[in-house]
């Protein structure tokens, strides 16, 4: 039997048998590794057989994507919270919608042609709203077909993702990994929204401000980064300033996208955080300007 065969007989058998805590069926490693062979294939007959295997992923259209959820647990947020606090599932009026869309495709068309999917979002201070706009650029993402978004809340000092969803802030997440070395799939849930996981901060502890600059840290964001090739990670950071573990954290990622309070920071304190940034040899894949209107 070819090398070819083997692959292909592998392919129908995983299709079967393949099961994770989060799956689009586009990311199984197998199907992965058909699209290259497709690629470097020599004769027609060759691509004519794995676009036969490839083809039941292919012509799935954005409608007809299928997810599974084997160990992710569904957690269902609460409705009022989310309009409060304008997530972008509950934005009733149509020009939040737009701007958040051009806002997406802007930062997919700057990563996507660097390889880059792990994003840190943050910003000078505090309260910029750095938390709902990881959020809604997460929905954003997961709205592109075939692209899955991991939200991380790596804020431990003051964590909002799962309060944002009207989660409980206290449930078992990236803390425990970090101190219990609980298992990253048993802390994951999806909040009832297609191709979006969260990986909430985790239970407080005394140590936690030195969680984003450890080296376990950064080994499970080179991980979470190579696991799906066609999942953004989306981490919702403290702030930059006066922050040295933040600062550390960013040469972890692949960009960082700086959120901007219109009308709130001051001109030379932005200025100072993108030369901070800058002087680290860190990718800026945008600034923010949050609450202009």
């Amino acid at each position: 039997m070819s090398k070819l065969d083997k692959a292909l007989n592998k392919a129908r058998h995983d299709r079967e048998s393949i099961s994770s805590s989060f799956v689009l069926e586009s990311e199984k490693p197998v199907q992965n590794k058909l699209a290259r062979a497709y690629e470097k294939a020599s004769s027609q007959q060759e691509k004519r057989d794995l676009l036969s295997a490839l083809r039941p992923v292919a012509e799935h259209t954005d409608k007809d994507i299928k997810f599974k959820y084997h160990k992710t647990r569904v957690l269902p947020p609460v409705e009022k919270i989310l309009e409060k606090q304008r997530i972008l599932t509950h934005l009733r009026k149509p020009g939040f919608r737009d701007s958040y869309d051009y806002f997406c495709t802007q930062v997919l068309q700057r990563t996507r042609e660097k390889g880059w999917n792990s994003l840190m979002v943050s910003s000078a201070y505090t309260g910029e709203g750095k938390t709902t706009t990881a959020i809604n650029l997460a929905l954003s993402i997961a709205r592109e077909m075939q692209q899955t978004a991991l939200l991380v809340g790596a804020n431990f000092r003051n964590p909002k993702v799962c309060t944002y969803f009207g989660l409980d802030e206290d449930r078992p997440g990236l803390s425990d990994y970090l101190v219990n070395g609980s298992s990253i799939s048993d802390l994951l849930f999806s909040p009832g929204m297609e191709k979006v996981v969260v990986l909430p901060s985790g239970k407080r502890t005394s140590n936690e401000k030195n969680f984003l600059s450890s080296p376990k840290m950064k080994s499970l964001v080179e991980e979470l980064k190579a696991r799906y090739p066609d999942r953004y990670v989306i981490y919702d950071c403290p702030h930059v300033l006066d922050m040295p573990d933040t600062l550390v954290f960013t040469s972890y990622v692949d960009a960082v996208l700086l959120v901007v309070e219109a009308g709130r920071t001051p001109g030379h304190d932005v200025e100072r955080a993108v030369q901070t940034l800058t002087d680290r040899g860190v990718n800026i894949v945008g600034v923010l300007l949050n609450k202009a209107a």
